[in-house]
């Protein structure tokens, strides 16, 4: 390939944002469905955190399938299964058929998402990659964000039940637009892949190391995400309606750090500085977070700023992700393992963050998870200086 094709590398971007927006439609209407169908605490809870338990259960699983059936046709699989279960959703008479649909919104989000990171790197030459994969790293803050802003509007001019039939639409059509994008493209064809590919694959230090990074790096992410708006709201008084706001500039500020990742290795940074820096940053900025000393102000220039040094990882892992495949046919493998990372700290981050200050009962104990966290993500990325 001599020139990078853009139009498709922006297409399938999109359609990964698309695939966020099912993350963070659910943010917003949570208070509606809570109170139309009657919903515990503990299912809320499940309404939001499906799509990180499929993530740590079965990324890999699910990134192995891409590799051998096909990344377009695994993509356009998992379109077509979200679209399905937003309709489903729509419909739901009950919390266990809501749940059901957001388990079928999951699957069908991981699916595409192992899947499209393939198509991107396919689409770009070999001295853009770094800068593609960059931008396809903030595919999540730049869909969840957008879905931050927009749901508030769609939910007041048609409920939630609405808001989930929209999405099924606009996941259905550009699925289309994917398809009609990359069709004869290449790599519709599946490689066949036995164990030995996956241990090739797997069992190397490079790439466990990147993934026990995702794991930390998520870890943070969503706890400092999940949590500021929180302390913002109960502790300082903030409106409602302001301290979303905050934490949706706070999340959207994620896409810099992802684009700039991409675009500094492209022009010869070297990615274990640019991880060292991304985590020394985060560490220092959720401490200012979640310390009693500092105001509403100062948290959430530094909440902005944790989320914009952060987004280096994303961007930089994903550039590894190509590099570390041992053939361009496995990426999508790569892709999901590190999926799988994020999924176990989406999951285990806030879970440590909420126990703690439980028990405490003071945010700046929360802490002692945020420096451990860091401190163990610090040290993966010293590890890789020799492997990046």
């Amino acid at each position: 390939m001599n020139q990078t094709r853009w139009s498709r590398v922006w297409i399938a971007f999109l359609a990964g944002c698309i695939a966020a927006f099912q993350i963070g439609k659910s943010f917003a209407a949570l208070p509606l469905i809570i109170d139309e169908l009657e919903l515990s605490l503990i299912q809320a809870g499940l309404i939001l955190s499906l799509f990180s338990l499929i993530a740590a259960c079965a990324g890999a699983g699910f990134g192995l399938l891409s590799d051998r059936i096909g990344h377009l046709r695994t993509a356009l699989s998992g379109l077509l299964i979200s679209a399905a279960g937003a309709f489903f959703g729509a419909t739901a008479a009950g919390v266990e058929l809501l749940l059901l649909s957001r388990l079928i919104e999951g699957f069908g989000f991981i699916l595409t998402i192992v899947a499209l990171p393939s198509l991107i790197s396919g689409s770009a030459t070999d001295r853009d990659r770094p800068l593609a994969m960059g931008l396809w790293g903030a595919f999540m803050p730049a869909g969840i964000g957008a879905s931050m802003l927009i749901t508030p509007l769609l939910l007041e001019w048609h409920g939630w039940r609405g808001l989930w039939n929209d999405m099924g639409i606009i996941i259905a059509i550009w699925g289309l637009v994917l398809y009609i994008t990359f069709r004869g493209a290449g790599g519709k064809s599946g490689i066949r892949l036995g164990s030995a590919d996956f241990i090739a694959n797997v069992m190397r230090l490079a790439p466990l190391l990147v993934v026990a990074g995702f794991v930390c790096y998520s870890s943070l992410y969503q706890s400092l995400t999940a949590f500021l708006p929180t302390i913002l709201a109960t502790e300082y008084g903030v409106t409602l309606a302001g301290s979303a706001q905050l934490g949706a500039l706070v999340v959207v500020a994620n896409v810099i750090g992802n684009v700039s990742a991409g675009w500094l290795i492209g022009r010869g940074a070297t990615p274990w500085k640019l991880l060292t820096v991304s985590f020394l940053a985060m560490g220092v900025c959720a401490t200012l977070v979640f310390a009693d000393f500092s105001g509403p102000f100062a948290k959430t220039v530094a909440g902005i700023l944790f989320s914009a040094c952060g987004g280096m990882f994303p961007g930089t892992a994903f550039v590894l992700a190509a590099r570390y495949s041992v053939k361009p046919s496995h990426m999508a493998l790569m892709a999901g393992l590190m999926l799988q990372g994020a999924g176990i700290g989406q999951t285990i981050g806030p879970m440590m963050v909420s126990s703690v200050v439980e028990f405490s009962g003071r945010w700046d104990y929360a802490n002692g998870v945020v420096v451990s966290m860091a401190t163990i993500g610090l040290i993966c990325a010293l590890l890789l200086r020799r492997r990046a």
